[in-house]
């Protein structure tokens, strides 16, 4: 009877702690090398566009970031003071134009049930997906929007 052998282990799996940081960064350095073998360049970029008050206050914001031909939307927060006066909407236009310019096809984003989907779909974004239950109660909605010329 032949006795089957098992794969060589690559190594062990540690939770990072004090190098967190370093390990994250090497970890996003492997697979940036290995999608551009695949894709060639990702021409990466991160706008951060903020809401100000008269004084300089932050009173909310987006975080874009922009991929290949893409470009995702990791956050919208506006405060309570800047909400329902077009600020989101004018937030996600100038999102858009910056994508559109840089030759992004399509943006998407993903929001929970609690935030504001409906506010996503009136901006033209659809959804391709979703999740139930997490947290507790509510769902968690993706969106994409193509980009026209």
């Amino acid at each position: 009877m032949k006795r089957k052998t098992r794969p060589a282990v690559a190594g062990r799996i540690v939770a990072e702690k004090a190098g967190a940081s370093a390990a994250s960064r090497r970890l996003w350095d492997g697979l940036i090398r290995f999608n551009r073998k695949i894709t060639g360049p990702l021409r990466y970029t991160r706008v951060v566009l903020t809401v100000r008050s008269a004084s300089g206050s932050v009173l909310g914001g987006l975080i874009l970031q922009s991929y290949w031909k893409e470009s995702y939307v990791e956050l919208l927060w506006l405060s309570e003071r800047a909400r329902r006066l077009g600020t989101g909407r004018r937030l996600m236009q100038e999102a858009e134009r910056r994508a559109r310019r840089r030759g992004s096809l399509l943006m998407h984003l993903n929001t929970y049930s609690f935030q504001a989907p409906g506010f996503y779909e009136k901006l033209g974004f659809k959804r391709f997906g979703g999740m139930q239950g997490s947290p507790a109660g509510e769902s968690r909605h993706f969106y994409v929007k193509r980009l026209s010329g």
